[in-house]
């Protein structure tokens, strides 16, 4: 995680001094080799550090990606086309853990990296033969540019406070994701099955609100509009299921429907807040788009740790908690935006 979020600083400033293209193809490459090298590793120290190696790679990747859509696209098109892509990073959570927990079953650990090795290796062929330079021609490299930017984006109070909005809003999802083992085995008493039947129940509802933001994005429905109910729906409800929780409530007819509540109004929420951050800095989208995941990865781990604080003196109630205060600060946040 920590080789993902400096592969996001590291892609989104070059990538805007050289190019998404070569940076891209960087990445993949050093995706691919690391994941190689993992299969291989003879140590947990190797693995380690090849897997730090192969998070900057990915890392590198996510940023491009998201730096490409605005390039591409301006408006409301942007805007759908980034929800679209979230929707793949939504579904990606529902098949990503079955799939490595049936490649060690049956081949043992070394076969996950490998799989991975096969899957950076056809995206670098697919990639090297099919998409082109999508920044614009004036790609020039300047010296210190990084440091430049990072003050321009810090002064941008405006893209400050979204950005803030939106890494809050993701550490109240991950909160959840931190803490469900707990709730859903430890407080409601269910199984491991079940808990990934849940956990894919909720991944598919992210996936779900990113699809419907983008669906109403191509109908002309503003970010403002789709902000302003789904951060309030998202606060309320999570409200809602910490104060269910504080009374013992641990029905799963009661807590699993909140919880998809929850995900759906993220899915919404994500691509919008997103959008609109890198919006107001198009000409810089690489930095600007890892400044957003950046921020989202650093309130993802103080989210962990407050449920993991929290735990202590409130149980599985920790994880709502937690839930409720991340999401009505970003409520709140994006009230102060004044957009």
């Amino acid at each position: 995680m920590v080789g993902f979020a400096l592969g996001q600083l590291l892609g989104g400033s070059l990538s805007d001094d050289r190019g998404r293209r070569p940076v891209l193809l960087g990445g993949l490459v050093c995706f691919t080799l690391s994941a190689i090298a993992c299969a291989l590793s003879f140590s947990g120290g190797v693995l380690a550090l090849c897997r730090f190696i192969q998070g900057l790679g990915a890392g590198v990747c996510f940023v491009i990606s998201f730096a490409m859509v605005q390039d591409l696209f301006e408006g409301d098109a942007a805007r759908a086309k980034r929800s679209f892509v979230t929707v793949i990073f939504g579904a990606i959570p529902m098949v990503a853990p079955a799939t490595g927990s049936v490649l060690i079953h049956w081949f043992g650990w070394r076969s996950v990296h490998w799989v991975l090795a096969l899957g950076g290796g056809l995206l670098l062929i697919i990639t090297w033969a099919g998409v082109a330079e999508s920044k614009m021609a004036d790609v020039t490299i300047r010296p210190h540019a990084s440091q430049n930017v990072a003050l321009l984006l810090w002064h941008d109070s405006g893209f400050v406070r979204i950005a803030l909005a939106n890494a809050l809003s993701y550490g109240a999802i991950f909160a959840y994701i931190a803490g469900s083992p707990v709730v859903i085995i430890g407080q409601m008493g269910l199984s491991s099955a079940v808990f990934a039947g849940v956990f894919a129940s909720t991944a598919a509802a992210l996936a779900a609100g990113a699809w419907t933001s983008g669906r109403l994005s191509r109908s002309g429905v503003s970010a403002i509009a789709l902000l302003s109910g789904s951060l309030i729906i998202a606060a309320v409800v999570t409200v809602i299921l910490a104060a269910v929780t504080l009374f013992g409530i641990t029905s799963g007819a009661i807590l699993i429907p909140l919880l998809l509540i929850t995900l759906y109004a993220r899915g919404i929420i994500a691509p919008n807040l997103q959008h609109i951050a890198i919006e107001r800095q198009r000409e810089r989208a690489g930095v600007a788009s890892a400044a957003v995941g950046v921020s989202q990865l650093l309130s993802g781990a103080l989210a962990s740790a407050a449920v993991a604080f929290l735990l202590q003196s409130f149980g599985p109630s920790a994880v709502a908690i937690t839930m409720a205060l991340l999401a009505g600060g970003a409520l709140v946040t994006w009230q102060c935006t004044n957009l």
